[in-house]
């Protein structure tokens, strides 16, 4: 098990942001900018931690940026890494299910279902694309992508919807598979393992585990992370977890375990595996996830990673924690999907 998360006191000030055309904002980024050159001793990890605040200064003061931009600007990102040579990526457009499957030289020794995260708001199978190949090669097993609506064009219960009928879909294909979601796909995916347990029972069917990696678990105002608000290794803060949560959810009751699956039973759920970094924005409520899984006496295994970036799995081309993970979670599913381990 990993050890409980050092609570800093990263604590953000702001004001409130400027509108389209105040010139105010420019001053505060050049003394973000100028941050950076501040001597390392002054914090732990101070570029990463000013390169953040300035990325957050860029897209919401400077930029004004909208979901609908920054989904666009992940999008162009990911097409300049397609992943290692030898991937297949295939796109599918079926009645129950759209997105892609991802092969390792048309190797198939199972199948690993990913639901991408992206605050609900943006990500996609192509932007998962160099991290399922990644993922494809070290389990050898296909890697499935599912695609689905995005807020703030659909709104809750859209992605919900489209995330079940995906992986009810391939939970009906006779053969044992292994459920993974992060950040907002985490939610996803422990929605939809909470639908088909109340559809099919303990078990759930054709689950062999569930891998949730630094699920947005609680989307409640009053959430641990967002009282902590811990954003050293995070892009984004609490000011973005209340607006990407509320474009998704409007005015509805964050405080039902549907939306909020941190609050949820587990009694009688398959296998689970929980990965989170131990400084990221999310980690006050991964943690308590971890202690209810425990508590509902899950069959639980915890990995954890000091001062990663959220998000970090995405990235096993450049990132040695990434290639930690991605190696991880093979072992780990192949493992539960009955599969000898890998020489």
């Amino acid at each position: 098990m990993g050890g409980q998360p050092r609570i800093g006191a990263a604590m953000a000030v702001r004001g409130k942001p400027a509108q389209r055309g105040n010139r105010e904002p420019l001053p505060c980024l050049h003394v973000e900018l100028m941050s950076w050159f501040k001597p390392w001793s002054e914090t732990s990890i101070p570029w990463l931690e000013h390169a953040h605040r300035a990325a957050r200064t860029l897209r919401r003061d400077v930029a004004h940026a909208s979901p609908q931009q920054i989904r666009q600007a992940i999008e162009l990102a990911s097409r300049l890494n397609p992943g290692p040579w030898g991937g297949e990526f295939q796109r599918v457009q079926e009645a129950f299910w759209q997105g892609a499957v991802v092969t390792w030289k048309e190797r198939n020794e199972g199948t690993l279902v990913w639901v991408h995260g992206g605050a609900f708001a943006f990500g996609s199978p192509q932007v998962y694309r160099a991290a399922a190949v990644h993922l494809a090669r070290a389990s050898r097993c296909k890697v499935v992508l599912p695609s689905y609506r995005l807020a703030p064009e659909h709104t809750y219960p859209s992605a919900h919807e489209d995330v079940h009928r995906a992986v009810k879909h391939w939970s009906a294909q006779g053969e044992k598979m292994i459920l993974i979601g992060d950040s907002a796909g985490g939610n996803l995916a422990l929605g939809a393992v909470a639908q088909m347990m109340a559809d099919e029972g303990p078990g759930a069917g054709a689950l062999a585990g569930v891998a949730v990696l630094s699920p947005w678990c609680d989307l409640r105002t009053n959430a641990a992370s967002v009282a902590v608000n811990a954003v050293a290794h995070s892009p984004f803060d609490h000011q973005d977890a209340e607006e990407y949560a509320a474009q998704y959810l409007g005015d509805r009751d964050r405080s039902s375990a549907a939306v909020s699956p941190l609050l949820g039973t587990y009694k009688g759920w398959p296998d689970m595996y929980l990965e989170y970094a131990e400084d990221e924005f999310l980690a006050p409520d991964v943690v308590e996830l971890s202690q209810k899984l425990t508590q509902d006496q899950v069959s639980l295994t915890v990995r954890t990673e000091p001062q990663a970036v959220h998000g970090w799995q995405l990235l096993p081309d450049f990132l040695p924690e990434s290639k930690r993970s991605i190696a991880a979670l093979a072992a780990w599913s192949r493992a539960q999907l009955g599969l000898p381990p890998l020489t």
